[in-house]
Formats: structure tokens, sequence, C-alpha cells
């Protein structure tokens, strides 16, 4: 099972890692690829994507390891999300990794109010 990757509301500049494996657990090799993070909320899964500003970057091609950084207003309100990344190569091969879930947690300070 993939763990929730847990984020702060209105959080930017860090970096959210991944590692893109086959149905075999082996990297993919993501050399001559572009890579594109989808995000929508889980509540209402007929709502459109976010927008996202952030960077998806590639860091080991063969060792199929990548991260978002996100930018500021990617994430602004909290809540259960679903994403995506989709890898697209000019051969017009196309591979997505679904089923990541992220966490957007309130900033502080949270009113009781």
């Amino acid at each position: 099972m993939i763990q929730p990757i847990e984020i702060t509301q209105n959080d930017y500049g860090y970096q959210i890692p991944f590692t893109l494996e086959d149905g075999n657990g082996n990297a993919v090799d993501l050399a001559g690829a572009t890579l594109a993070l989808k995000v929508q909320s889980a509540q209402d899964p007929d709502e459109t994507l976010l927008t996202l500003t952030g960077t998806m970057t590639i860091d080991s091609p063969t060792a199929g390891t990548c991260h978002f950084t996100p930018a500021a207003g990617d994430f602004p309100n909290p809540g259960t999300f679903v994403a995506a990344i989709t890898a697209t190569w000019s051969s017009s091969e196309v591979l997505t990794w679904s089923g990541i879930q992220i966490v957007v947690n309130p900033a502080l300070p949270v009113s009781n109010n």
C-alpha cells in the first residue's frame, strides 16, 4: 500500500520525491520523457484538475527518480487529493502512475470558531 504524502497548506518551494517503476518493481528509464503531475480533490471525483504551476523534474533518468516542486498557490486548501504522474516520450509512448494520495494539512493557526 502506498503511504499518503502529507504536506501543509500554502507551503511551497520544497521537493516531493517519486520513484517511477514498472509492474515488476523495476525503475522506468525516464530519459527523454516529459513529466506532468495531475491532481484533483478526492472528495469530489467530478471536480476538474487543480491548476498547478510547480514543476516536475527528473533527478536520475535511469533510476526513475523525479520530484515535484510546488509553487506558491498550488495547494491553497486543506483536504485529501488523488494524483497521477504521466510520462510522455517523443515516440508517442505515454505511461501513467496513478493511486497517489496527497493529504494537505491546514496551515496554523487553525480557528475553532
